[in-house]
């Protein structure tokens, strides 16, 4: 005998060590941390800080390099004196003076001599005799390269609001990830109460199908005895399958109700997966004190409809922009070669650009982003009115769900002590099995109707304290 006790104490330490028990923690913290629309909220957030790194670069100076080089198949400058509408001048010039300075001051020394001869003329007749052609060719390559650093001083606010803009862009990215996690914790909760529920109903099928059990051999020996009809035996037997029936369907929903949570969470299935159930009187039974009206919108719906606003507005400062002058310093430096021979230079600058024909088109866009922020201030108004109204419809729930607990269970302590009296009687032959087992009925049917009442304020309960921004 004492072994076999132990063997058994062995094996049931082996099975709940095997055993994994989810928690509504556990399922929590899981559900956060697997869920796919979670993980995607999460690189939204990296993406608008990417996107915000990328707008405070236009504070900085810009810096860009060129660089070209080029082959002529002919050269870009070929002149001759034989082409085709030509034309050549030509400057001669001797030792710093022109070859006309020359020729008229040794005309003035043959005139103080007193030789008569005109000695351009004599030049002019001379050259007559000569032939020339010219050919002038040049350029067939070139190499050039540039930097070119550009600073804005300037840009009609339009850098200062899209930084602003980007920096909004993450604010709604983390608040689009906060209301995912409470829609992701709201789900799991909602999955794991399912799964309470229907453990809850099984306690009292599993109470009932003692009592019927009890009946049936009672009722069996009655009829044997020959002081019960047969007709009474039957009725407590097609309870009890009846019962048998409802006990298998809960076992079935119990499962399909856990794989879904587990699907939901990211767990991994299996048999020897259990789900904790919390104590009715202090976990899933309420408090005397229930939650008080929450008036205040701390919804993170709220704030996404305020930076709307927001952002509408600074869309309009940055169509303003558009219209405003631009100013903006630079310095560029540049090395060239087109002869041979290189040349660098470097040049500073500032550049102011009026856009005036811009005005008349972003005249109208303005008069459009106006109409835009007022929809979005229309839209948040009239949302936080919803907001506020799903808030109280939420409250008026929970109090209704509250009140219908103690009648639930003032319900099944009246079938309880209704069904103690009924067994009495039936003990003691002053009534029918018929009434003993609606009497029965009646206790399973309450405490039905009392755990899905619990789950009910629970899940109500849950609502609430997401509609008011509490996790």
């Amino acid at each position: 005998m004492r072994k076999t006790t132990l063997i058994l104490l062995y094996t049931f330490i082996l099975q709940t060590a095997s055993c994994q028990l989810l928690t509504l923690d556990s399922c929590r913290a899981m559900a956060l941390r697997n869920n796919a629309k979670l993980e995607n909220a999460r690189m939204e957030i990296e993406s608008a800080r990417q996107t915000k790194y990328a707008a405070l670069s236009k504070y900085f100076p810009t810096l860009s390099v060129a660089a070209g080089y080029f082959r002529s198949q002919n050269y870009l400058i070929d002149v001759s004196s034989e082409s085709s509408g030509a034309k050549i001048d030509a400057t001669l010039r001797f030792d710093g003076e022109s070859i006309e300075d020359r020729v008229q001051a040794a005309q003035q020394q043959i005139d103080r001599i007193g030789i008569d001869i005109d000695l351009q003329s004599e030049i002019d007749n001379f050259v007559e005799r000569f032939s020339y052609d010219i050919t002038l060719q040049m350029i067939d390559r070139g190499l050039t390269a540039n930097a070119l650093v550009t600073q804005p001083i300037f840009a009609g606010g339009r850098i200062v609001n899209g930084n602003k803009l980007a920096k909004l862009g993450v604010e709604v990215a983390e608040l689009k990830l906060m209301m995912s996690e409470r829609e992701a914790l709201l789900n799991a909760e909602q999955y794991y109460w399912q799964v309470v529920m229907l453990r809850l109903k099984l306690l009292p099928c599993d109470q009932a199908l003692v009592l019927l059990d009890t009946l049936c051999r009672d009722a069996e020996a009655a009829v044997q005895a020959g002081v019960l009809a047969r007709t009474e035996l039957l009725k407590a037997r097609l309870k009890q399958n009846e019962m048998r029936q409802t006990r298998t369907q809960l076992l079935n929903g119990i499962e399909l109700a856990t794989m879904a949570l587990c699907q939901y969470i990211g767990q991994p299935y299996s048999d020897s997966l259990s789900i904790e159930i919390p104590s009715v009187g202090t976990e899933i039974c309420p408090k005397a004190e229930i939650l008080k009206l929450d008036t205040t919108i701390s919804r993170p719906e709220y704030s996404l409809l305020t930076n709307a606003v927001e952002a509408e507005r600074l869309r309009r400062k940055m169509i303003v922009g558009e219209a405003l002058p631009q100013i903006a310093v630079g310095a560029t430096y540049g090395i060239q070669s087109f002869t041979g021979t290189y040349r660098q230079n470097g040049i500073l600058f500032a550049t102011v650009s009026i856009p005036l024909t811009a005005w008349w088109e972003t005249a109208h866009n303005i008069r459009k982003q106006n109409l835009a922020i007022r929809m979005a201030e229309n839209t948040k108004r009239d949302n936080s009115e919803l907001m506020q109204l799903q808030q109280r419809q939420a409250y008026n729930a929970v109090r209704e769900a509250y009140e219908q607990i103690g009648l639930k269970r003032q319900a099944a302590a009246d079938a309880a002590d209704n069904l103690t009296d009924v067994k009495n009687f039936y003990d003691a032959g002053l009534t029918s099995v018929s009434d003993y087992l609606e009497a029965q009925t009646l206790l399973y049917q309450a405490r039905n109707q009392y755990a899905d009442q619990l789950i009910d304020y629970k899940l109500k309960e849950l609502r609430y304290r997401q509609l008011i921004g509490d996790k």
